[in-house]
């Protein structure tokens, strides 16, 4: 049995009798057992069936229409920082939701358990074709980093690198296939340090996420495989990242070539330790309409949000809150989405224009405020 990260909801791996478990919560429509987990051939094969299997869910008995897998690392490999890739072919259908993620691990300990790393969450609509959807978060103390991204490719017809850069306290970094899609840093959220576990889980999302994620549905297919055909974690010699566990045995030489990692990264501008001009005006938060509503299903408009500064050094961050889960936030600088209750975006992406997509499509006719 295993605990979410609090931050990010503090969903319980349950489990029962049979040796099942599942992250719970209202979305899951899939439970996960033994039987759906296999290797062949050098692939992990996690298989998601349309076959009902009782368990429970936060406590509760409950039968699951899907009887799926997932696999954890916990206790047996967790590590603190390095390069993360990991080779993934990912499940089609609707509903499909495949997960690669990192939680705190088992020598986090209780107190470090603040943190949740999503490499890939697979299936997201609003951003393109959900085959085509690349969704990044950092859940933390203090808020959600994160966004959905077109990639323009079927992520489900083959298999692609999904990578991580994880400086410890300092930056995360997101890779598809060698290319950066997106990046934190502390600046922005508190960073992860801490040992945290690997885990790759086969889920299925059920009607209550259809505002935010394709359904299981009539027609999703009676079996959904997640592939997995390598993981590979590198760390630099004397920068302090660590692995361990009952399963490690770290090496320091390899005939793998390690992947490139681009080692210019955005930086703070550096502040004079002895400024002679007086103490800066606070950077100035504007919207064009503070009473702008949306209503009705679907769509999207401009939010008109400006952020002026006076002071060339400010590193200034907007935080947005209250964004449901069937509505995201595009910016125009660099076309990036960010979904979430809690998201932070830089002054330029806010200044670029920010457009709001809600893909709604209910019968009821929910009420949510934006906080800036």
């Amino acid at each position: 049995t295993y605990t979410t990260s609090n931050a990010a909801g503090g969903w319980a791996w349950n489990s029962n009798g049979s040796g099942g478990s599942t992250p719970g919560g209202e979305y899951v429509a899939d439970y996960d057992m033994p039987s759906q987990v296999s290797v062949s051939n050098g692939l992990l094969d996690l298989t998601a069936i349309k076959q009902p299997v009782s368990g429970t869910n936060q406590g509760t008995a409950q039968t699951f229409p899907i009887t799926s897998g997932a696999v954890s690392s916990y206790g047996n490999f967790e590590f603190n920082g390095g390069y993360l890739q990991i080779s993934m072919k990912a499940p089609s259908g609707d509903g499909a939701w495949p997960g690669l993620w990192l939680m705190p691990g088992k020598g986090a300990g209780t107190s470090g358990d603040n943190f949740e790393i999503d490499l890939q969450e697979g299936g997201y609509t609003g951003s393109g074709p959900a085959n085509q959807a690349f969704s990044y978060h950092l859940h933390t103390p203090s808020g959600t980093f994160g966004g959905v991204v077109d990639t323009g490719i079927d992520l489900t017809a083959g298999f692609h690198t999904y990578g991580i850069n994880w400086d410890p306290g300092k930056s995360i970094t997101w890779y598809l296939d060698g290319k950066q899609i997106a990046q934190v840093t502390s600046a922005q959220v508190p960073i992860p340090n801490e040992p945290m576990e690997l885990i790759m889980s086969n889920q299925v999302a059920n009607s209550n996420a259809a505002g935010w994620h394709t359904a299981l549905d009539s027609s999703t297919p009676s079996s959904m495989q997640m592939q997995i055909d390598g993981i590979q974690l590198y760390q630099k010699a004397g920068s302090g990242d660590t692995v361990t566990g009952a399963n490690v045995t770290p090496s320091t030489t390899s005939s793998t070539t390690a992947p490139t990692i681009p080692t210019t990264t955005t930086t703070a501008p550096t502040t004079p330790t002895t400024p002679t001009a007086p103490p800066s005006i606070a950077p100035v938060l504007t919207v064009a309409d503070p009473t702008l509503n949306v209503s009705g299903l679907g769509g999207t408009v401009d939010l008109g949000v400006k952020v002026t500064t006076t002071d060339p050094n400010d590193v200034v961050t907007v935080k947005v809150t209250g964004l449901p889960k069937y509505e995201t936030i595009t910016d125009k600088l660099d076309g990036k989405t960010f979904a979430g209750k809690d998201i932070t975006l830089t002054a330029a992406q806010v200044d670029s224009g920010l457009t709001l997509h809600s893909s709604y499509k209910g019968a009821a006719h929910p009420v949510a405020t934006l906080t800036l």
